[in-house]
């Protein structure tokens, strides 16, 4: 039996992004052992994830605050403290090491923890030269061409695997939520789990924009409920939308912002008939429990590259003229609440609708109203990398 490990050191939706090539390195490893290294905050929710024999929490601060003591010299007990860690990260060296970020710290803990490594480099973790997955991603990401392979299937393509043709969902806890929580998607439908903010700055939806939204929806479904998620930082961000809200509304809208737990997070999205937000870690966990999401995309975040996984999910895409930073200055309120609520999506100036699809090489946008074929373009991506690959 082989021991692989699989090396995910990014954010939250990098890391539930990353369940389709976990799949697919199962299906292709069903005896051998597959652990999984991630950033240590993010244990609970790797946890989740089918075919996983064993998740390690990586605590990128403590391992930053050694990398820069190297510098002027690592005294005899911070190099035992270190090689202690290591040790508790893994006795036995792995058979192969799976990397999927191109930053260092990635790249030296695949070198560190396996005899053989797959991943961003070519020639080993001190060349420069990328694989042409690597090389690919790291083009698209930098010179926002248009990009044809969604990052998760890109991810399969850096491990050598094809995407597994279906989307994996993460298996949900037997948690119980809180007893004020637990009425969500219990009583009165649509729930509609709305995302307040996001990692990235740029990627917010203004406060009172959101506000709007749920004014208009609430309004036009007279069963319906609205879901407030998000980190504890983002908890002020609620109590704004909220404060805003006509007192006769405010009896149809939870607050839960900062008051889950990774897996309760997990419990609630799943309760919701439909979540929606920007391009942000929990919009994908959304996806990942099955959910169908609709997602606004502003800023850098482009639908092609990042948007929710699996069939049956619909993106607004904010369009940039010279395809750069796209900024609103409108926002699909009443396209999107079309949508919700099975009416046709009007169009909308400055944006475009698309719609998901699932085929053999993984997830792909198709725009609203158009044919649901596979881009030519994604086969042939597909054929040249694989041969470069091979070669």
């Amino acid at each position: 039996m082989k021991r692989i490990l699989v090396v995910q050191l990014a954010r939250l939706g990098d890391l539930v992004q990353s369940m389709p090539v976990l799949a697919a390195l199962r299906a292709r490893h069903p005896q051998d052992r597959i652990d999984l290294l991630c950033p240590a905050q993010l244990r609970d929710l790797a946890g989740m994830i089918p075919g996983i024999d064993r998740v390690m929490g990586w605590d990128g601060t403590v391992w930053q605050q050694w990398a820069s003591q190297a510098a002027t010299g690592i005294r005899r007990d911070q190099l035992r403290h270190i090689e202690a860690e290591l040790a508790a990260l893994c006795s036995d060296s792995y058979d192969r090491a799976y990397v999927l970020n191109q930053h260092p710290r990635a790249i030296l803990a695949g070198a560190l923890l396996a005899q053989e490594t797959v991943g961003p480099l070519a020639d080993g973790p001190l060349s420069e030269r990328l694989t042409p997955w690597a090389a690919y991603i790291r083009e698209i990401a930098t010179t926002r061409k248009t990009n044809h392979v969604h990052l998760s299937d890109a991810f399969c393509g850096l491990c050598g695997v094809v995407p597994p043709g279906q989307a994996a969902h993460l298996q949900l806890p037997a948690t119980a939520l809180p007893a004020d929580l637990e009425r969500i998607g219990q009583e009165g439908t649509p729930w509609i789990g709305l995302i307040v903010g996001a990692g990235d700055q740029a990627r917010q939806i203004p406060a009172e924009v959101w506000r709007t939204w749920i004014v208009q929806f609430l309004n036009q479904a007279s069963r319906g409920r609205v879901v407030l998620i998000g980190q504890g930082a983002e908890r002020e961000r609620a109590r704004q939308i909220q404060d805003a809200l006509p007192a006769s509304l405010q009896g149809r809208v939870w607050d839960v912002t900062g008051r889950t737990t990774v897996p309760e997070l997990a419990v609630v999205l799943s309760r919701c008939q439909r979540v929606i937000g920007s391009d942000t870690g929990p919009l994908h966990v959304a996806a990942a429990v099955g959910t169908p999401v609709i997602g606004w995309y502003i800023a850098r975040a482009r639908v092609h590259e990042t948007g929710p996984y699996g069939p049956g999910h619909i993106v607004w895409q904010a369009e940039s003229p010279d395809g750069g930073l796209a900024v609103p200055t409108t926002w699909p309120i009443e396209s999107s609440l079309d949508a919700l609520l099975n009416r046709p999506p009007a169009a909308l100036n400055g944006w475009s609708i698309w719609m998901s699809q699932a085929d053999a090489r993984g997830t792909y946008y198709t725009k609203a109203g158009e044919a649901a074929a596979p881009p030519r373009a994604r086969e042939a991506i597909w054929q040249e990398l694989h041969r470069a690959v091979a070669a």
